[in-house]
């Protein structure tokens, strides 16, 4: 194990029994890579959990909800400090007395590479400098939309690492964990966002709902689709596939929304590293989170604008 990262695992909430030296492992096939990163001391502990759900909200996320679009979450990494050296990783085990051949170890094995890429992301992140500060007061459309790039981002390059870890142990990829089911879920989406995001901006012109309020669902469902986009991207790059995108161009949603707001960062990441050194980092990150202005574009394209006040607050319109 690397001097740079250290691992704890426990279980909890009934989790399936046998699986911390599994973890252990498993982040074996991985260890040498923080020392590859350059990556900063990170503390990090891994839950075995027979309840994603309570693990979560016992440890301060009381609203969280596991459904996501395209899926259920299975794994999630929460930062305990702010600059992210001590990072704790939840992942779904399904019950204790579930059926032994219930266990899909592809799927763990998957769970696990994601989440430990987003701890070494988000500690590369924080140190690097490059975590956008919170404004006090209500987020301006470019703000929110920087941070929906880096999240859309993650997930890929969280993806492409999990890859890693599969092709690197079992001679395997992604799209032998998820087959078509992304792509189906992708497909499934579409309409939520044409005509579903203008019926949203519609719904404030017929008064039925606040601008702001509005807007806040706005920008959750363009978070949702650009993840659901960069998961779907990612198992067909993985498995050899073609890009996503292109072979829905024909619909709406896709050409006018998703592939303006979602082209461009793909393009930083194909010709950047999955996770960059800590000497790049801050570079890479400012990139793609520069590739918000797509986001919001889109978001203009559809009328809504925002900017600050004379008395720093901040002002929405739709037309």
């Amino acid at each position: 194990m690397s001097a740079r990262c250290t691992l704890t695992v426990h279980e909890e909430h009934g989790a399936r029994p046998g699986l911390v030296n599994y973890v252990e492992n498993v982040y074996a096939a991985v260890s040498g890579i923080p020392d590859e990163l350059r990556l900063p001391v990170l503390d990090l502990s891994v839950v075995l959990t027979g309840d994603v759900t309570a693990s979560i909200r016992q440890r301060g996320q009381q609203n969280f909800r596991p459904e996501r679009v395209g899926g259920i979450v299975a794994g999630k990494t929460l930062a305990l400090s702010r600059d992210s050296s001590r990072t704790l990783i939840v992942l779904d085990t399904g019950p204790a007395d579930a059926e032994p051949d219930a266990f899909d170890s592809l799927m763990f094995i998957h769970l696990l590479g994601h989440e430990l890429g987003h701890a070494f992301l988000a500690r590369l992140r924080a140190v690097a400098g490059a975590l956008p500060v919170p404004a006090p007061r209500d987020q301006t459309p470019a703000e929110a939309a920087a941070i929906l790039a880096y999240k859309a981002a993650d997930e890929y390059r969280c993806d492409l690492f999990s890859n890693h870890l599969l092709t690197s142990t079992l001679s395997l990829h992604l799209g032998d964990v998820f087959e078509d089911g992304y792509r189906a879920a992708f497909s499934g989406a579409l309409d939520s966002v044409h005509p579903g995001w203008p019926d949203l901006i519609r719904s404030h012109h017929r008064h039925e709902i606040t601008i702001e309020d509005m807007f806040g669902q706005l920008v959750r469902q363009t978070d949702a689709m650009l993840i659901l986009v960069a998961h779907a991207d990612a198992v067909e790059q993985a498995a050899g596939h073609n890009p996503l995108l292109a072979e829905h161009a024909a619909h709406p949603g896709t050409h006018t929304l998703l592939a303006p707001a979602w082209n461009p960062l793909r393009a930083v990441l194909d010709r950047t590293p999955i996770i960059p050194t800590l000497a790049d980092f801050a570079d890479v990150d400012r990139t793609l989170q520069d590739c918000g202005r797509h986001i919001t574009d889109i978001w203009a394209a559809l009328g809504v604008r925002g900017h600050l006040t004379d008395d720093n607050e901040l002002h929405l319109t739709a037309i």
